[in-house]
């Protein structure tokens, strides 16, 4: 390839270091013994460096390639990649850029930042070689295409998010399958297609596909068809009114279709999940579906993601299952709604995140994921022996009203007591702020084991007069075992109350098994 001479005279935009090294294959059934690890890095010591990673297989098959992350605000098909990398490759070979973007996705935005004055330079998914263009428009682009060149990939993936449904908003490519039509790829579209939809409910929801015009003129998938006759595909999930990881799965599950289909893999991997750097330490399983606050959500992904060596990954309903949980130590439920998580889980994934547990491994629930964690509901985990206030009373003037709802956020004086110290890594009295968490109580269950209260509520909300003093001297945070295993419940939002953070992380530490890394 011949260099564009606007960029970085006498340097070489594409920097490679290769790691070279035996990866065993994941999970059970898997023919494969071992796929060939290679990695490394465009644009090493540049501000938009990242990483790449080549797997091989034992068995020839085709080349494909994989990118997310063109555009920052699209982090779902990052994600994706960064877990598909993982996959046991048994024939052919995968090549992975999970974070093309790096600057964009570290900054929650669509654009390439440096460029951000340059109408025309600023989306990166513009930047590639045209009919009217040979070069490449921006550093990270030359690099890119440099890169899809030494590769000769047979297929090149390129996984985004658009901000609505196509079936019922076509100003937006959400949720569908573009690329250029041939027979083969149009072959290939439908089966992608046929194995999302049989997921989606929703008529209004539907993953459709787009050939006529193929993808945007500028687009990698473009170049990639038009200029190197790859055949190439975008694939869309839709970020409106979706969680991450739905969305993540979405892609997950159409590139196992087409691996599959292609003979790269030989089972199918959507269940198989690992967390973005799994030499992290402790991987974390975030629920983040029906019923989980967005706010919570954002909080605790970023506590924990900023934490040592924690990595956290979100999860859905579907993702409840014993493969998909396998790598991970501790689940996590937060605030939000119990009764919609519970009831989103259903029996089955309440079933598995109990074997989870009982395994040895930790469930953390905060707030509504407390509600969760009780043995209170039938839509409970019953991971932990916890009764709830909640009857329901008449009002005067009022009306029928559940005595669970305490009003608005407030702060309340919560004491640390016992083993706190060690297990949260706090001690004495604090303020912390509280949102309608589970007023507990010994619960009725005997088949499961006494908690251990580490923190009291010693003042409380009120709303309703038949609440007063049903709060004060309560337990505020309890754990207990759980066959081999450990649970939290924290009523109150410690991860909200500044000062009181680090008490999550050392409590999601706790149920992972490892000793607390700081104490005040």
């Amino acid at each position: 390839m011949q260099l564009n001479p606007r960029f970085w005279p006498g340097r070489c935009t594409c920097l490679l270091i290769l790691i070279i090294g035996l990866r065993p294959a994941f999970g059970e059934g898997s023919s494969t013994a071992a796929s060939r690890l290679t990695s490394g890095v465009l644009g090493e010591k540049t501000a938009w460096a990242t990483q790449w990673y080549v797997v091989e297989g034992q068995e020839p098959g085709p080349v494909v390639l994989i990118t997310g992350g063109v555009h920052g605000n699209e982090p779902a098909g990052s994600y994706a990649a960064g877990q598909i990398r993982h996959w046991p490759i048994k024939a052919g070979k995968l090549v992975v850029v999970p974070r093309v973007n790096t600057l964009g996705l570290n900054a929650e935005t669509r654009w390439f930042l440096p460029l951000k004055e340059d109408e025309e330079l600023r989306d990166l998914n513009r930047n590639f070689p045209t009919a009217e263009r040979e070069f490449p428009q921006s550093p990270v682009a030359e690099s890119l295409w440099e890169f899809v060149e030494q590769q000769k990939p047979d297929f090149v993936i390129d996984l985004h998010e658009g901000f609505d449904f196509h079936v019922s908003n076509p100003k937006s490519v959400g949720s569908s399958v573009i690329f250029s039509k041939t027979d083969k790829r149009y072959s290939l579209a439908e089966k992608m297609l046929a194995a999302v939809n049989a997921t989606v409910d929703d008529e209004e929801r539907r993953f459709e596909m787009l050939s006529r015009s193929g993808a945007a003129k500028g687009s990698l998938v473009r170049a990639c068809t038009d200029r190197l006759k790859i055949d190439s595909f975008i694939l869309e999930t839709t970020y409106k009114d979706q969680p991450l990881s739905l969305r993540v799965r979405q892609h997950r599950l159409m590139v196992s279709t087409l691996l599959l289909e292609l003979g790269l893999i030989d089972r199918d991997c959507v269940d198989v999940v690992t967390a973005q750097d799994p030499s992290s330490g402790i991987d974390v399983a975030l629920y983040d579906s029906a019923g989980a606050s967005s706010k919570g959500i954002n909080n605790l992904s970023r506590l924990l993601g900023q934490s040592d060596g924690i990595s956290v990954v979100r999860v859905g309903p579907s993702d409840m299952t014993a493969e998909v949980l396998k790598p991970f130590e501790v689940v996590l439920f937060p605030g939000g709604s119990g009764s919609k998580q519970g009831r989103a889980i259903g029996e089955e994934g309440r079933e598995v995140v109990r074997s989870f547990v009982k395994r040895g491994n930790g469930v953390v629930g905060i707030c509504a994921g407390a509600f969760l964690c009780s043995s209170h509901y039938d839509w409970s985990l019953r991971v932990i022996n916890t009764a709830v206030f909640n009857k329901t009373v008449e009002i005067p003037g009022v009306g029928r009203k559940s005595m669970w709802y305490r009003g608005v956020t407030q702060e309340v004086q919560m004491e640390l007591e016992g083993a706190a110290a060690t297990i949260l890594g706090k001690s004495g009295d604090v303020k912390v702020r509280y949102h309608n968490g589970p007023i507990i109580s010994v619960g009725k269950a005997t088949d499961l084991p006494s908690y251990t209260p580490l923190a009291w509520f010693r003042s409380e909300v009120s709303k309703y007069e038949p609440q007063k003093g049903t709060m004060i001297n309560t337990p505020a945070i309890v754990v207990a075992d759980f066959g081999k295993g450990r649970v939290l419940s924290v009523s109150p939002h410690p991860e909200a109350t500044p000062g009181l953070e680090s008490m999550i992380v050392n409590g999601v530490r706790w149920a992972a098994g490892r000793t607390p890394r700081s104490r005040d």
